[in-house]
């Protein structure tokens, strides 16, 4: 595991605990199995956790089994926040889609 401070919750997850960095307003969420946790990135991880502070957020941070570093939000990243207090992000929608 590329940190110890994630906790495996199933065969197919771990979570990034909301005190992995100051600030986080909930936990992470990765969706990966043992094969593909020795891919992981130690930046993705950062990435989903930095999601979890942004204002607004709903829910968990979470990212898919594709997670790789991204622009701010991690590649295979998901996140859902508020209308009305959250925000939008390019890097979460991808700067590809126009």
């Amino acid at each position: 595991m590329p940190d110890k401070k994630l906790r495996r919750l199933d065969d197919n997850r771990l979570e990034i605990p909301k005190g992995y960095r100051e600030g986080m307003n909930t936990h992470g969420i990765i969706f990966l199995d043992r094969i593909l946790e020795g891919f992981l990135e130690t930046h993705a991880i950062d990435q989903v956790a930095n999601v979890a502070t942004l204002p607004g957020i709903v829910g968990p941070s979470m990212a898919m089994p594709d997670i790789h570093t991204g622009y701010g939000f991690a590649i295979g990243g998901v996140a859902a926040f508020d209308i009305k207090d959250g925000i939008v992000s390019p890097g979460g929608v991808g700067y590809d889609i126009n």
